[in-house]
């Protein structure tokens, strides 16, 4: 599992960003509230949960960890998926 990723931002909009780090450019799901923190920022610290499908690999990025733990414990509920959480 990938914990964080520190880089910086070379796209940003409220549903997304992409994040360069060592030469890659990772495409990250975001909330509102982590838009709202990182707007302007060039290089951040992203905290990040990992979801590995059978069809897709996604990362969702949090610019806090309450954020983060909100968001597991949305998933972890009979019918709620990472992109409704």
């Amino acid at each position: 599992m990938i914990e964080y990723i520190e880089g910086k931002v070379s796209a940003l909009t409220p549903a997304s960003l992409i994040l360069e780090a060592g030469g890659l450019g990772y495409f990250i799901n975001i909330s509102l509230y982590t838009y709202s923190q990182i707007d302007g920022k060039e290089g951040i610290k992203i905290l990040i949960h990992e979801v590995i499908r059978e069809d897709a690999h996604q990362l969702f990025g949090f610019a806090a960890s309450h954020e983060r733990e909100l968001f597991r414990i949305l998933i972890s509920v009979l019918g709620v998926g990472a992109n409704t959480a």
